[in-house]
Parts: C-alpha cells; sequence; structure tokens
C-alpha cells in the first residue's frame, strides 16, 4: 500500500535557506526532503484515516513521571474496524542531530518496542460501538498514557530516545508521528543557553515576532523603525539592542566598499533609540567585521543560515584584528538549534521535543554554552510565547543566559576569519550606491519641509526596505524592490522643482526675475532660490528665501543687475537653509535689454520734463492775462453828484 513519508524537517546547515511546511501529504514510504528543512505530516496510507496528535508529543520524562499523549482519528470514507493506537519507544537512544532526523524521516527503520496501546473507538454514535469500530465520518481521541518508570530505559544514565505514536487498521500502520524524546533519570550536564530574537519587518510581522518573543529571558535585537514608540518603550525591561535600521545587510554593505550606506543606518537608528546596536552578519569575514566595528557595533552575530563558522568550544569568539584594528566579539550561534527553531513550526507536535533534545545532545558533548538565533525567517505561531522556547528554558539542566553575560565571558578563543566571503547573494555596489545616493538627496528633502513629511519617509523606509538582509534569499525580488524604492525616491525627489518657462525677459538694468516654485509634498518647504548666471553681463544681487505651502506654487523675485543686452544663461537650484541643494538646478534663458529699459526711461523721462516746462509757461502767462488791470470810462454814472467824487 502506498504511503506518504512525514517527518520533521532535516536541520539545513550554512547556505540552507528554511522553509516551512505542515500540510498532509500522500506520497511514497521514502519521500524525499523538502529542500531546507520542512516539518510535514506523519505517515498515513493514502486516504485511510485522518489522525493527529493533539497538543504537543512529550518533551521529557524520568522514572517518576507519566508519559503520556493523545491521538486523534477520523474514517473520512469508509467504515473501519480493529483500529487501533500504539506508543512504541526506541530502544537505543539517539545520539547525534543526524541521528534524530533519521529517525524522524524514517521511524520504522530504528528498533522500537510498544509501551502502551488502546482500541480506536467511536463515541459519537447514537449505539455503542465495538472496540476498535469507526465508522465512516467519525471521530475518536485516545489518550496513550504510560506508568512512572513503564518506558523501561536505562537509569541512572540521561540520553534522548524515538518516540512514534502510530494507528493501525487490522494490524497494519496506517499512520505514525514520531517525536524525540529527552529521558533525565539524572540531570543532563548544564548548559546556559543564550536566546536572540530578531524583530524587524512589517508591523503585523513585528506583533508576531514580539509575542513569540514575550519571555523576557530572551535577548531582543529590534528595527527601532519598525516599532511603534509604545513597543520602544517596552524594550525598558528587556535585555535589547538595535540593528541598523531595515535590518540592513551589514556584509552586502562591507563587500560593496560603501561605509556611508552602513553610517546612515546607524544615525537613523540612533535617532530613534539609544540602545547599543549589534550587526547581523551574512558572513563571518574581515570585512564586515571591520566595517561594523568601525561602525560602533558591540558585536557581530553570525546569522545561522548564511553564515557557516562556528567551533565547537564557544559560542563568542574573538577575532583576529585587521590591521590595528581590533575587532568586536564574534557571536556564533548553534546551527542545528537555531535552523530548528527558526523552521519548524510551531504548531507542529514535535518542535518542543525537538529543540530541547538537540540542546541535551550538545550538552552532553561537553559544552557549556550555546546561543540561539532563529533569525529574520522564524516561524511563530502570532498570537502567544513560543512554546518551544519556555520548553527549553525551563528544562533543569539549562540556565537562560543574558547575551551581555555571554559577551563578557573571560577567555574568549580566538579565530582567525577570511578576509572576505563574497557570494551571488551579496546586493553589489550599485545598489549600495545608488541606495547612498537616494537616501541623502531624501535626507536634505527632510530638511527643507517644516514639518515631517510622510512622503519622504515612505520612500526612505522603501529604500532601506531593499537593501535588507531578509532579501539576500531572493536577488530577483531584492532587484525589483530595489527599483521600484528608486522610483519612488525619485518621484519624491521631483516633488519639489522649478516650473518656470526656459525663457524671461529683463529690460531694465536693474530689477526682477520671477522665478515659479512648484511643492508637491505633503507638507510646506521653506527654500532658498539660488540663481547663478553664467555670463558677467548678469549679476545676481541675493538669495530670496520662500515659503511653499504643499500642494501648491509660489512666485519667487530674485533681485538682478544687468551691465549690456544680450541672452544669458542661468542656472537656478532650490536649497534648504544650510545651502544643501534640494532640487536639481533647472537651466533657464534670460533676455536681457538693459539700454532699451535706460532708452525708454530716458525717453519718457525727457517727455515729463517737456510736459512739466510747458504747463510752467502756461500757468505763467494764464497768470499775466488774468492779473492785468484793464483801462475803465471816464463817463459819470447816472444819479451821481460832486459829493461822490
Amino acid at each position: 500500500m502506498k504511503t506518504a513519508s512525514a517527518h520533521l524537517g532535516r536541520l539545513a546547515r550554512a547556505a540552507a535557506v528554511a522553509v516551512i511546511c505542515g500540510l498532509a501529504v500522500a506520497g511514497a514510504a521514502g519521500a524525499s526532503m523538502a529542500q531546507g528543512g520542512a516539518a510535514q505530516t506523519a505517515q498515513q496510507v493514502e486516504a485511510a484515516v485522518d489522525a493527529s496528535v493533539v497538543g504537543s508529543m512529550p518533551v521529557s520524562a524520568d522514572p517518576l513521571t507519566r508519559l503520556g499523549t493523545y491521538v486523534s482519528v477520523r474514517a473520512p470514507l469508509t467504515d473501519l474496524s480493529n483500529v487501533s493506537a500504539t506508543l512504541t519507544v526506541t530502544e537505543a537512544p539517539l545520539t547525534s542531530a543526524a541521528a534524530i532526523n533519521g529517525f524522524m524521516e524514517d521511524p520504522t527503520g530504528v528498533a522500537s518496542r510498544a509501551v502502551a496501546t488502546a482500541p480506536v473507538t467511536a463515541s459519537s454514535t447514537s449505539s455503542p460501538s465495538p472496540p476498535g469500530a469507526l465508522p465512516v465520518g467519525t471521530t475518536a481521541t485516545v489518550g496513550l498514557s504510560v506508568t512512572p518508570g513503564g518506558l523501561g530505559l536505562p537509569t541512572p544514565d540521561w540520553g534522548v530516545y524515538g518516540l512514534t505514536v502510530s494507528v493501525a487498521v487490522d494490524g497494519k500502520v496506517v499512520w505514525s508521528q514520531a517525536s524525540p524524546v529527552t529521558w533525565q533519570p539524572d540531570l543532563v550536564p548544564p548548559l546556559d543557553v543564550t536566546v536572540l530574537a530578531s524583530i524587524s519587518g512589517p508591523p503585523e510581522r513585528v506583533d508576531a515576532l514580539l509575542a513569540a518573543a514575550s519571555d523576557e529571558r530572551v535577548t531582543l535585537l529590534v528595527d527601532p523603525s519598525a516599532l511603534t514608540v509604545r513597543q520602544r518603550l517596552d524594550l525598558n525591561d528587556r535585555e535589547a539592542y538595535t540593528l541598523p535600521i531595515g535590518n540592513l545587510d551589514v556584509t552586502s554593505v562591507a563587500h560593496a566598499g560603501a561605509p556611508a550606506l552602513l553610517d546612515a543606518a546607524v544615525a537613523e537608528s540612533r535617532e530613534l533609540s539609544s540602545l547599543s546596536w549589534i550587526a547581523v552578519a551574512a558572513a563571518a569575514d574581515d570585512a564586515t567585521a571591520a566595517l561594523t566595528t568601525n561602525a560602533g557595533a558591540v558585536a557581530i552575530l553570525a546569522d545561522a543560515k548564511w553564515a557557516g563558522a562556528q567551533p565547537s568550544t564557544a559560542s563568542v569568539v574573538t577575532a583576529e584584528p585587521v590591521g590595528e584594528v581590533a575587532l568586536a566579539p564574534v557571536v556564533l550561534p548553534h546551527l542545528d538549534l537555531s535552523l530548528a527553531l527558526a523552521s519548524q513550526p510551531p504548531s507542529h507536535p514535535a518542535t518542543n521535543a525537538t529543540v530541547l533534545a538537540l540542546a541535551a545532545l550538545n550538552a552532553g558533548q561537553g559544552n557549556t554554552s550555546v546561543v540561539i538565533a532563529p533569525g529574520d525567517s522564524w516561524v511563530v505561531d502570532g498570537t502567544r510565547p513560543s512554546q518551544a522556547i519556555d520548553a527549553l528554558l525551563d528544562a533543569p539542566f539549562v540556565t537562560a543566559t543574558p547575551l551581555t553575560a555571554a559577551l563578557s565571558a573571560p577567555d574568549r578563543p580566538a579565530v582567525d576569519l577570511p578576509e572576505s566571503l563574497a557570494s551571488e547573494a551579496d546586493a553589489g555596489s550599485e545598489l549600495a550606491v545608488g541606495a547612498v545616493s537616494a537616501l541623502d538627496r531624501l535626507s536634505v528633502m527632510a530638511t527643507a519641509a517644516d514639518a515631517p513629511s510622510k512622503m519622504v519617509a515612505d520612500a526612505q523606509r522603501a529604500v532601506w526596505s531593499s537593501m535588507s538582509l531578509p532579501d539576500r534569499a531572493d536577488p530577483e525580488r531584492r532587484r525589483a524592490e530595489f527599483d521600484e524604492a528608486m522610483a519612488q525616491a525619485e518621484a519624491v525627489i521631483k516633488a519639489v522643482t522649478v516650473t518656470s518657462g526656459t525663457s524671461l525677459n529683463l529690460v531694465s538694468s536693474s530689477g526682477q526675475v520671477p522665478v515659479t516654485v512648484r511643492n508637491d509634498l505633503d507638507v510646506p518647504v521653506t527654500l532658498r532660490v539660488a540663481m547663478m548666471s553664467r555670463s558677467p553681463i548678469l549679476l545676481t544681487k541675493a538669495q530670496p528665501t520662500a515659503t511653499v505651502d504643499a500642494g501648491t506654487e509660489a512666485t519667487v523675485l530674485v533681485p538682478v543687475n544687468a551691465v549690456s543686452n544680450g541672452d544669458v544663461k542661468v542656472t537656478v537650484a532650490l536649497r534648504n537653509e544650510e545651502g544643501q541643494t534640494v532640487a536639481v538646478a533647472e537651466t533657464l534663458r534670460v533676455r536681457v535689454r538693459a539700454q532699451w529699459g535706460n532708452a525708454a526711461t530716458g525717453i519718457f523721462t525727457a517727455g515729463l520734463a517737456v510736459l512739466l516746462i510747458a504747463g510752467i509757461v502756461r500757468t505763467a502767462r494764464r497768470g499775466r492775462k488774468d492779473t492785468r488791470v484793464r483801462p475803465t470810462s471816464a463817463d459819470d454814472v447816472a444819479g451821481a453828484s460832486d459829493a461822490d467824487a
């Protein structure tokens, strides 16, 4: 009968990319593992039953504990009889991560014995069913329990064993689920565990990550630009460090030789948070370590998904200096543990047990401390704390250790990092230099705005996002995001511009040239209009300042002097108060006709003078005529007497 192989994913190493599965699959009994490590459902005969473990598989056991689990079984297509569930344990311990992985892939390949069995009987039918009967469409939940000491495992030695829950019909196994279990009649050797959670991405992703890492024993590495003000304030109660804005791919920046990009990212982070910052490196090499150390990183975390260097003796090492530069300590997370926590879905019944088993094996190998960093691809539930982290940090042999303590541990071993581990996943110098240019111009635009501009902030975030560490997983997508970010940045940069016509007239030796400025930003801007003449016949007298409201135009008058006639090319740039260029300079032509203006003024003045003189003459003549004494008649007026004389 054809079966589907179900298993937890193979623990990917070095440059393997973890992927998420967890869907029921039908296929051949030896189905190959999904690339990068995927947690799939358990083995089952195609369409025979729908079965699943309720909750999680047992994580650990000792001689004094009762071990148990529940399995839910449904008959989807036909009536079933003689259905039973069985719990088995391996005869011998699983002594390595590879052994655990092999058992998860094919539990039938490891000698095991049954420790509990029970019939699967439907309880929801109208009439009682005989033991092991499961009519079509019905579901039964069965408990499998082992009394203290019932596992029959040796004491006092601890070890990691394999558990399998299986369902059989008529004696043939049709479904199974495998999981490791840590057997500890005596304590596993002590192990200091530091868990680092990277918090970055869109708001919903940040909320989910913060929920998963809500245990205060987890150290947070946060992109402060991705957090709300309230979330940043909550960091005061946690051990936390910042990441460069946008969780910048610092290794790509180092390999591209673009330190200005990292400096800008760190400066942006410091605007939002005063916490020390840590670099998450995609390659543990001198180029990345030197760049980030010079930029002030207190530590360099080698991303488990990308960087493959991990000595077996320590989790924190000291890199040999580069020239005279003493490098920041390098944190090397445990690859198997980090990738297991990152890639296994929290809902999978074996996730918690797998993480704890790997930690126990690591302690048994003589290691006294490990760092676990699931990185940016951590698969989380989204609504609750990580149960795998709780199970691990609550284990009796584990001591939760802050990163600060791990970094301050004495006698760190020294390692000689390779000079540069360039990769095809690097962003490259073209993208790095383009990002620097766009961010610099957007920053200048922000200084000219009278209030924070959402348009500018969105464009900046788009640029940072296109250069983020997670985008290493898909260079083609990164290139598409980068092109979109550059287009968005260019549109914002061109939102403030000179819109005057290409030709202006000046018909005087002294006057003002009108320059029209358009502001399509969402906030007002204050600008200095800087006009520079390319000819000595036109001189600019001042650089006037103007405030242009959002979505409007304004005309700014630039005072000039003209020496003679001619056509003059001028460049008009818009600058902020510090003199930095906000908008690319526009070239205009000014037609200077200074003599025309002077001649017209002279003619007009002469005309006025003539009119004034004519008016004076006319007034004088009229005045003399009106005041002259005319001769009078000597005839006597009738009725006059001598006495009147």
